[in-house]
């Protein structure tokens, strides 16, 4: 399932996005966390995470993902209760497919 199939930016907190695009009214979120989010889970692959999002627009845009979908995990973690459990375990899920498919690109630089 895609991120943006279960991504609802009314449901986000405000604070963890960036300002409007002013052209087109588009809501971005920094880049910057996304990559933070990676490193997190796979320290001991940092300076190949660095490497990777600099070389490889595919595992740029996957990191991107990974990051939207930690940041809506957490925002709907934080909201509780049952009414969001369902939310909750699609972000589980999707967090576990991209944590693998970036542990792909990790065998393939090896």
């Amino acid at each position: 399932m895609s991120i943006v199939a279960l991504l609802s930016f009314d449901q986000m907190n405000a604070a963890d996005r960036m300002p409007a695009h002013p052209w087109d009214g588009t809501t971005v979120v920094d880049p910057s966390l996304s990559l933070d989010a990676v490193i997190a889970r796979f320290p001991e692959h940092g300076l190949l995470i660095r490497l990777l999002c600099l070389s490889d627009p595919r595992f740029r845009s996957l990191c991107e993902e990974y990051g939207l979908a930690c940041m809506c995990l957490a925002r709907f973690e934080g909201l509780g209760g049952v009414a969001h459990a369902s939310e909750i375990e699609e972000y589980r899920s999707l967090i576990a497919s991209l944590e693998a498919e970036i542990a792909q690109f990790f065998l393939k630089s090896a």
